[in-house]
């Protein structure tokens, strides 16, 4: 799939949108200024446990891999040799929690739809909404939502892809 990538998006190591990360831990921030994710070892919105170390590659989709012209698409994936996890991450700061969870749910259709028609994705797909506050003492906090069996069964049918309202995967 790295390859396919590369070829299809010329500019994805030219502007440093794919990062082979091996860490055992390690958290994605999406970047309040310039709006792309980055990977940080800590005071990240979405956490990544790989306890074996296994290689992990993550694609700063959002501002990198596409940008605004392209349309609505989702924020960054990270995957390895059998499942891509596409994630949207949301921060409440307009207090309106339900209104982000709604376009974040569209940001993945839109960008799963792509990859899937784009790609032949032999992996098994899961999607994360992820919705954070930030407060200046406490750092990010997640808002988790039990589920939503409706949105749930929709990725099922629509895009065979499960969809989580989590703020981390384990590897």
């Amino acid at each position: 799939m790295i390859n396919e990538l590369k070829s299809e998006f010329t500019h994805i190591e030219e502007k440093s949108c794919l990062e082979i990360v091996n860490n055992k831990y390690f958290e994605i921030l999406d970047h309040e200024i310039n709006k792309r994710c980055y990977i940080v070892s800590e005071n990240g919105q979405f956490k990544v446990s790989n306890s074996c170390q296994k290689e992990l590659n993550f694609i700063a989709i959002d501002n990198c891999l596409f940008d605004s012209s392209d349309g609505e698409r989702s924020d960054c994936m990270i995957f390895d040799d059998k499942i891509i996890c596409f994630i949207e991450l949301k921060n409440c700061k307009n207090k309106n929690i339900s209104k982000n969870r709604k376009k974040a749910k569209s940001q993945l259709i839109s960008t799963i739809k792509f990859f899937k028609d784009k790609f032949d994705l032999d992996f098994e797909l899961e999607a994360y909404i992820c919705v954070t506050c930030f407060k200046e003492d406490e750092g990010f906090t997640t808002k988790p939502r039990a589920s939503n069996k409706e949105a749930q069964l929709e990725f099922e049918e629509l895009l065979d892809t499960k969809l989580f309202y989590e703020c981390s995967k384990s590897f």
